[in-house]
């Protein structure tokens, strides 16, 4: 069996130290959009589309969203009704499109952060935005 130096014990041990006091927000996976309904840069999606979603890498704080207009981007939907969540990582917008129009959601953008994950609400999840366009 090798032997240690004399450093490697105190070294090992410290740094398991360090990762069991760490508070569990400081190791926590950082909380990103992993898919969205339609699909960013996506043509020609039905204007009857009646709801946009996006889901998360984790489960996220209940009740809490942002949605958020950017006009140089494309147009904000017409809401059709208020944001719910529809699974623990995934968020419903009900929103009613019009044909061959440019949309643009922001996902926590333009200093807005609501969504956030359970694990760590107090820190907002990494900022999105969402282009897609309707066809005729």
């Amino acid at each position: 069996m090798p032997r240690l130096s004399r450093l490697a014990v105190p070294l090992f041990l410290s740094l398991v130290a360090v990762l069991c006091l760490a508070p569990a927000s400081a190791l926590a996976k950082p909380c990103l959009v992993v898919a969205t309904v339609p699909a960013a840069g996506a043509a020609k999606i039905s204007p009857g589309l009646k709801a946009v979603s996006v889901t998360f890498n984790q489960a996220m704080v209940p009740g809490s969203w942002s949605f958020v207009k950017n006009p140089k981007l494309g147009r904000f939907p017409k809401l059709a009704g208020q944001p719910k969540f529809t699974s623990p990582n995934t968020c419903l917008l009900p929103v009613a499109l019009e044909p061959g129009v440019t949309y643009a959601i922001g996902i926590n953008t333009e200093g807005y952060g609501n969504f956030r994950a359970a694990a760590t609400p107090k820190t907002p999840c990494a900022s999105y935005q969402m282009i897609f366009t309707t066809g005729r």
